[in-house]
């Protein structure tokens, strides 16, 4: 009974604690710039804020192509977000499901050079894992801005190919 006391007693003050650490610690986000006429804008889902720096007066529009050293201050409308990529479902010309993204590889580049699709199985047991270029992948958004895949092949020409083996974790990634 007594630690059950003394845990009702002691939670409550080690979250006021931790919330005036945590309330200390954060700064604001800087404002962003209002976009100008010629640049429509674009909104990103916001996962968690976190501060910007605020873009000057001299910097360029978000290109593939930057300085080392620039930053980019938005995504562009033509660009892919790993994170939404990876899960997505891979379709066919004919509207097929034919697996999904479980990966996808970097080249020394930095530039990505294979995705590896998970084909055949259920629920992900069983599931073949093949590499195909990045560059065949056709992205598209629908009309209402879902993402969509599309690979110009079959699921039986999938299931057919060599196995995609991953680099020995151990050595390097």
């Amino acid at each position: 009974m007594k630690s059950k006391l003394l845990f009702a007693i002691a939670m409550p003050a080690a979250l006021a604690v931790g919330a005036a650490t945590a309330f200390a610690q954060t700064t604001a986000p800087a404002p962003s710039p209002s976009p100008s006429p010629a640049e429509p804008e674009q909104r990103m889902p916001e996962t968690s804020p976190s501060p910007v720096p605020s873009p000057s007066a001299t910097d360029a529009a978000p290109s593939a192509e930057s300085a080392p050293g620039a930053f980019a201050s938005s995504q562009a409308a033509d660009e892919w977000r790993s994170s939404r990529l990876v899960g997505q479902t891979v379709y066919n010309s004919a509207n097929e499901r034919i697996g999904d993204i479980n990966d996808l590889i970097l080249g020394p580049d930095g530039k990505i050079s294979h995705a590896v699709i998970g084909v055949g199985g259920f629920l992900g047991m069983g599931e073949k894992l093949v590499g195909v270029s990045f560059s065949d992948l056709q992205l598209n958004r629908d009309a209402d801005g879902t993402m969509r895949v599309t690979l110009d092949s079959t699921k039986d020409a999938l299931e057919n190919a060599p196995d995609f083996k991953y680099h020995d974790a151990k050595a390097t990634d």
